[in-house]
């Protein structure tokens, strides 16, 4: 009885984290998506991505840029529905709300936008 309960919690727990897969990485950045945020809608796709920056790319010491993206399957066009920008370590970071240029950092989502069009579309 013990085991069977140990086994259950284990399975219990395995789950509570969220399904991050890196779906594209450079020497720059690694670009990760949540599993479970991808919805589609018809040809439209909705998206939560992480983009971690490996050095400092900004004075405003941006490490991360989350944003929900929607974009058509088959398409290049897309539109970002929210967008935050976060400083700091994993689980320690806090919120950056002064960004001055944030045309560079949606250069890095146009890069990574092929590679998240073949993990989200069927």
């Amino acid at each position: 009885m013990k085991r069977l309960f140990f086994i259950l919690f284990f399975l219990y727990t395995q789950n509570v984290n969220a399904n991050w897969i890196t779906f594209y990485q450079s020497q720059i950045f690694k670009a990760n998506l949540l599993l479970s945020s991808v919805s589609q809608n018809g040809q439209k796709t909705q998206a939560l991505i992480e983009i971690k920056f490996k050095e400092k790319i900004s004075y405003d010491e941006v490490s991360s840029y989350v944003l929900i993206l929607e974009h058509t399957c088959g398409e290049t066009k897309y539109s970002i529905i929210e967008e935050k920008f976060y400083q700091g370590i994993a689980n320690k970071s806090k919120e950056v709300y002064t960004i001055n240029n944030p045309k560079i950092f949606k250069e890095y989502v146009s890069e990574t936008l092929p590679y998240l069009i073949k993990q989200t579309c069927i």
